[in-house]
């Protein structure tokens, strides 16, 4: 379901992926600068809304092959957590739902960027408020590295 905020669609429900690289390192989407996403030129995961009918696993696997053209034989995905963000836009408050989910990744030469400026790799100790992200983006990272210990 989507909440329709002036010209913004703003899904209730999304995943967010990090990729787990073969050398330990994380895989994050470095955002277009395209006016109206969200998150613009901004550190994120990559993902999107969850489409109706679909479950949080299906709209992982469907937005990993769409962003960086892995299959599901490229990767095993891991569930690590769902937690609630706020999003805001003019002035309107959402509470949408965050399915994050780490991408353990066989072979980075499989990886083609579809969405975004590029791949940006990340060790997992980055102090991850000194990155240009928003505010899920951070809320993901801390819970990914919470998991990762």
């Amino acid at each position: 379901m989507y909440y329709s905020l002036d010209r913004m669609n703003i899904p209730q429900s999304i995943v967010r992926i990090f990729l787990m690289l073969p050398n330990g390192q994380i895989g994050a989407q470095l955002r277009d600068n395209i006016p109206g996403i969200a998150s613009q030129g901004m550190l994120s995961t990559f993902g999107g809304g969850v489409d109706i009918g679909e479950i949080p696993q299906q709209a992982a696997v469907r937005e990993m092959e769409e962003e960086t053209c892995l299959t599901i034989n490229d990767y095993t995905m891991e569930f690590i957590a769902t937690f609630t963000h706020q999003k805001t836009q003019n002035d309107r408050k959402v509470l949408q739902k965050n399915h994050l989910f780490l991408a353990i990744v066989s072979d980075c030469d499989q990886i083609e960027i579809k969405e975004g400026v590029g791949l940006v790799i990340l060790r997992k100790d980055v102090e991850f408020e000194k990155v240009n992200a928003g505010e899920g983006t951070q809320m993901a990272w801390k819970l990914l590295q919470e998991y990762l210990k």
